[in-house]
């Protein structure tokens, strides 16, 4: 798969972004489910099994988890990781589709609860661009990218989605 530097840059810097950089709200719980019975053929699975465990390590690097009842919740839901729509990844595992939504909510019912649909793609470039280096990247740095985007858009929406009615 050809892929361009400049195409990678936003996810590729989101994946340098120091672990000290947290969201601010305190949040109870993250459960990651990678459920892609959507695509009956769908096997990205068998080449990543690991995502949900990778993808819940990346938020708890970067939000506070408390494990406070009261806090809210995030549940991160993989429906698809796809190469150019296709479901079924070639032996190579490459994909450049992922797509899902986040839920922010609590057990209490004292947040506005919210579902954010979650759609990432990269990019390939088909005519070179003056002053761009190409390089194909590893299989691991395109899925560290691609995780990486969906973990930052996870943080990104914390402090603006979650809301508490308990102000006082």
């Amino acid at each position: 798969m050809k892929t361009t530097l400049a195409r990678l840059t936003a996810a590729t810097a989101i994946a340098l972004l120091p672990l000290g950089v947290f969201a601010a709200t305190p949040i109870a719980e993250v459960t990651v489910q990678a459920d892609l019975t959507e695509n009956v053929d769908a096997n990205a699975l068998q080449y990543y099994p690991q995502i949900e465990e990778d993808i819940a390590r990346m938020i708890a690097e970067r939000i506070d988890i408390t494990g406070d009842a009261g806090d809210p919740v995030i549940k991160v839901e993989i429906k698809g990781v796809m190469l150019d729509g296709d479901s079924i990844l070639p032996d190579s595992a490459e994909f450049n589709e992922l797509y899902g939504s986040i839920n922010y909510t609590d057990d209490n019912r004292e947040i506005n609860a919210e579902t954010i649909p979650v759609y990432i793609k990269a990019m390939t470039a088909e005519t070179p661009e003056d002053g761009v280096i190409y390089i194909a990247p590893g299989r691991d740095d395109f899925y560290e990218a691609m995780i990486t985007a969906l973990v930052d858009k996870v943080v990104e929406n914390v402090p603006d989605t979650v809301r508490s009615d308990r102000s006082n």
